[in-house]
């Protein structure tokens, strides 16, 4: 279950200072709109209309229902509850409650005793977490559930949880303080820098307002000690018929589903005397506020504007229009500091520019950068500089037909997958229509509204716009980073707001495009060689150069062709010497453009396409992953060719590069769980050269020239390269663009292969032990690994037990231990250099639950190595499969990733459904079992990261964080093996 902010960004992004008593009037939904808006104040527009394909209505008690048929996924349909009620409605006493009510859904309703509906769940094939979801926010809850809808039976029972979530809720108190456990792990894995500074600066960014008080995360205390009935009356004041909505979209019949919604919801009752449900107010200060904060944690530095004012509306046609305007302002304003971003001194690595409701009160305008380390105050007078001139200067003609452009581009494809789309965006945008009352047109009227409104929308309509918004009075200017660093003082920044208006700032010049991608096509080479395999529907070419070129049309995206590119090579054929600039040279290259247009030329030459493609660089091969519209595949070709043939050295977009990377090395160290996983990973790899986590000394070895010409080097010989491509392809237009732009390729006919650079990974019993961070948290991970043999069944094997321990191991350590929140198991084969096998477990924890958990991992590893595994969890795990296997080969993704890897390895790719359905066959404790007794053997990383501190203290009690006594005792066992061994050594090498 998902605890979700109403915007993500704004939840990192937002700051604060000391909060003021001059105050304007506080604003509520409704209120005026910010000056310079294009919207008039009496709105008599028409109203936007509704999505035509929905249904929907009101039962008489008041709940609402919308259903919507649509056929993507296949045979399934989603069945959401949204609930008009978060953590603002709370009382004090309640303050963490309407998420742990959430959390109470799961475990026990009137149908589904205990944990019970998650067995149903997990039975029925669905995956808990994709499938099966919820999130609550300030102001609403939201549960997602995905049916199977070719089982009668299976689709009622959807229904029942709709049902019992609605109204049936048992609050078993066994169950409640089994559940505090998980809840409170969900706030501790939450913990760390980035929390700690946002909790400063929230209550004063909304003083004056409940939301400053009611984070849905809520307060430990309480979630610790709250009596049952306090959660019981959270769910019987807000979880009440006209309060809720019920959304159903799918691959239904919509009278059906209106049937099930009035037989099952129509009887349920209000409270005779319920609480009134109102929107919550937030005050809005006539002033500019400044905030710092610093952290010893922080490992990366955060600069923010925001601007607030009252909440708009989307429910009229101005509405749209507002919003058109709005949107047009954003792309241009985020255009320009992606420029700056792109220059050698820019004094951020990445920024945001957006829009969002806070609650339900109010509009923020926000600008967010992600900082150079001691940069703070450059990157904040930076963003001010760049909103004022806007506010002086306006935006550009050239600006504005480029967004113009971009905007309707990307209607027109949204308008283009209509019918293909996941339903989820479907059942989201009702959410949103039901919560907020944002209207969810369709994606046709949407598009049909921008053209219509785009010619009367003028530059000078946008201008005013953001003078209106940047012009308002309620600003915020925060800034937050490392203890370490150097930082700005509040007075520091205020002097730099103040200074903003004073200074003499010129108009933006904006550069053209200039020129086309490519003057000429490259002289055509041929196709010399087809190859049809019908049975998954793919055709094979060889060009004159020998590329080799694997093509799967499918119609499951109308707007999508997947590319994915390979060659043997990758880094390990760089010297010692010069592997610090070869391992970085692809990304070096991708953010230097193409041929004559750098990367900020590159971007306004593709005003318009829908295409993306990136060289790649890893240690065994190099290659491009990319895709493209249909109608843009052309250009995709065209990009291939040219980072092939004239790929740009760039010593600006270098130093570029370079700054922006060392934002993310520099602080690092700071950061717990990184310093942890890169300790983790030094372990794994034997501490191999190569294999070393990324830091600044590292990146200041990376070298322009060797970069460039070992990238050269990898890029000369097209030869040995497969390209796949899978979407709505055009087989013959597909095939004269290869002839053109990949068979012209260089090709010296060179036959290469990756070097093996031998990384060592340990042997026996490796203890990784991290003291670092000042929160009460834990993380384990257990690494088993070895030789192995690969085939379609070992990979499979593998695959089987950790797909059967990630659902024992959520029984075990969540719901009887309440120990996590959530836990990690994955496994893999690896067949370059050397066959090899990786089998992980992972979950956060409290540091003095870190041993008996880690215990009762093993213990579970034992029990499947000795008895195999009960019925029920196989058959778990083969209708997860049937399940997902029925829409993985609806999936592009799926097909792209399959064919890659089937001539990557030189497998038959005419055996990948077959395979897949063998997968489900084989499907068995003895298999599971055997993987166990195979896989899960004396050779592993046992790494624990523990609070500062933290080893003292468990030694100090015999609590908490020593390692398990099984395996305390087959290390004791180990060292005493080493030991016998060095004793038999001859006697000089002693000493």
């Amino acid at each position: 279950m998902k605890l979700l902010l109403r915007s993500c960004i704004a939840a990192l992004a937002l700051a604060a200072c000391t909060p003021k008593t001059k105050t304007d009037p506080t604003v509520k939904p409704g209120d005026t709109n910010p000056p310079g808006d294009t919207q008039a104040e009496v709105d008599d527009s028409p109203e936007l209309a509704l999505d035509p394909a929905v249904r929907t209505g009101k039962l008489a008690n008041g709940l609402t229902y919308f259903i919507r048929k649509h056929p993507k996924p296949e045979q399934r349909v989603m069945l959401w509850l949204a609930v008009n009620a978060g953590s603002v409605l709370e009382d004090d006493d309640q303050r963490g409650l309407a998420h742990f009510v959430e959390h109470m859904a799961f475990n026990g309703t009137k149908r589904f005793e205990k944990n019970t509906m998650i067995d149903f769940f997990e039975r029925s094939g669905m995956d808990f977490g994709a499938d099966v979801n919820a999130f609550t926010s300030f102001d609403e809850t939201v549960y997602m559930l995905t049916v199977p809808t070719d089982d009668a039976k299976l689709l009622s029972q959807g229904y029942d949880v709709l049902e019992d979530w609605a109204s049936a809720v048992t609050f078993d108190p066994k169950e409640v303080d089994k559940e505090r456990g998980v809840v409170i792990e969900e706030w501790r894995l939450g913990r760390g820098a980035n929390q700690r500074v946002f909790d400063k600066q929230w209550p004063v960014f909304l003083a004056g307002s409940k939301y400053a008080e009611r984070k849905p995360i809520g307060e430990k205390e309480i979630l610790e000690t709250a009596p049952v009935a306090r959660l019981k009356a959270f769910y019987d004041d807000w979880y009440r018929p006209n309060n809720m909505a019920v959304i159903i979209v799918g691959d239904v019949d919509p009278d059906q589903a209106l049937a099930e919604v009035e037989k099952r919801f129509a009887d349920l009752d209000n409270p005779t005397d319920p609480r009134e449900r109102v929107n919550v107010p937030v005050p809005l200060l006539d002033e500019t506020r400044v905030d710092v904060q610093t952290d010893k944690e922080m490992s990366l530095t955060q600069v923010t504007l925001a601007i607030k004012g009252p909440v708009s509306t989307y429910r009229t046609e101005n509405d749209y229009r507002e919003h058109l305007v709005e949107d047009l302002f954003h792309g241009m304003l985020r255009a320009r500091l992606d420029e700056i971003r792109q220059r050698p001194d820019a004094p951020f690595a990445f920024s945001f520019s957006f829009t969002t409701e806070m609650g339900r009160a109010v509009d923020v305008f926000q600008l967010f950068a992600g900082a150079k380390p001691g940069q703070a105050d450059a990157a904040a007078k930076t963003m001010l500089v760049e909103v004022e001139r806007v506010r002086r200067h306006g935006f550009t003609p050239t600006e504005f037909e480029r967004i113009k452009v971009e905007h309707l581009r990307d209607l027109e494809r949204n308008l283009a997958e209509a019918d293909t789309v996941n339903g989820r965006t479907y059942a989201f945008g009702l959410a949103n229509h039901f919560l907020e009352g944002h209207t969810m047109v369709s994606r046709k009227d949407e598009l049909a509204l921008a053209k219509k409104f785009m010619p009367g929308v003028t530059l000078e309509q946008v201008n005013a716009y953001a003078e209106g918004w940047t012009s308002r009075r309620d600003r915020v200017i925060s800034a937050a980073g490392a203890s370490r660093d150097k930082m700005p003082t509040k007075k520091d920044l205020l002097a730099i707001a103040d200074g903003i208006s004073m200074m003499p700032l010129q108009p933006w010049e904006d550069g053209g495009a200039g020129g086309t991608l490519m003057a000429e096509a490259p002289k055509a080479g041929t196709v010399t060689k087809k190859e049809r395999i019908e049975e998954v529907g793919v055709s094979v070419w060889t060009l004159s150069n020998g590329v080799r070129v694997v093509v799967k049309p499918t119609d499951f995206k109308n707007d999508e062709i997947l590319l994915s590119a390979f060659s043997p090579g990758g880094h390990s054929l760089a010297s010692d010497k010069a592997f610090d600039s070869a391992k970085w040279s692809a990304r070096i290259v991708g953010q230097s453009g193409v041929g004559d247009h750098d990367e900020v030329s590159l971007g306004k030459l593709l005003t318009g396409k829908v295409v993306s493609v990136s060289p790649w660089i890893d240690e065994l091969e190099e290659g491009f992953r990319g895709s493209a519209s249909p109608q843009d595949v052309e250009t995709l070709l065209q990009l291939v060719h040219l980072y092939f043939t004239a790929p740009r050295k760039d010593p600006e977009a270098f130093g570029a590069w370079k700054g922006q990377m060392d934002t993310f090395f520099k602080n690092r160290d700071l950061n717990p769980q990184a310093v942890f996983f890169d300790e983790f990973g030094k372990a794994m790899s034997g501490d191999h050269r190569r294999r070393q986590p990324p830091t600044s000394e590292q990146l200041a070895k990376v070298d322009l020239d060797e970069a460039f010409e070992f990238y050269q080097k990898r890029f000369a010989d097209a030869g040995d390269f497969t390209f796949v491509f899978v979407g709505n392809v055009d087989e013959a237009r597909l095939e004269e663009l290869a002839a053109t732009y990949l068979a012209s390729l260089p090709s010296t006919g060179r036959k290469e292969k990756w070097r093996d650079i031998k990384v060592k990974p340990p042997k026996g019993i490796k203890e990784v032990r991290v003291e670092k961070g000042q929160d009460p948290k834990s993380f384990v991970m257990l690494s088993f690994h070895g030789k192995a043999k690969w085939s379609p069944q070992t990979e499979d094997d593998l695959d089987m037990l950790s797909e059967v321990m990630s659902i024992r191991l959520r029984e075990i350590l969540r719901e009887d231990m309440s120990g996590v929140y959530g836990v990690f198991s994955n496994g893999e084969i690896e067949r370059r250099p050397k066959t090899r096998y990786e089998y992980f477990v992972g979950f956060g924890c409290s540091p003095e639950n870190a041993e008996k958990l880690t215990t009762a991992v093993f213990d579970l590893m034992d029990t499947v190595k000795k008895e195999g595994v009960d019925a029920e969890t196989i058959d778990k795990i083969k209708e997860q499969r049937r399940r997902g296997l029925e829409t993985d080969l609806k999936e592009n993704r799926f097909w792209s990733t399959q064919l890659t890897d089937h001539y990557r390895y030189g497998t038959d790719p005419r055996k990948i459904a077959e395979l897949q359905k063998k997968a489900l066959e084989r499907v068995s404790s003895e298999n599971v079992q055997k993987a166990a007794r195979t896989y899960l053997g004396k050779q592993y990383v046992d790494a624990l990261l523990l609070p500062e501190g933290g080893a003292a203290t468990a030694a100090a009690t015999g609590e908490g964080t020593k390692a398990p006594a099984k395996k305390a005792a087959t290390k004791t066992e180990d060292k005493a093996a080493k030991k016998a061994e060095a004793a038999k050594a001859p006697a000089k090498k002693a000493g």
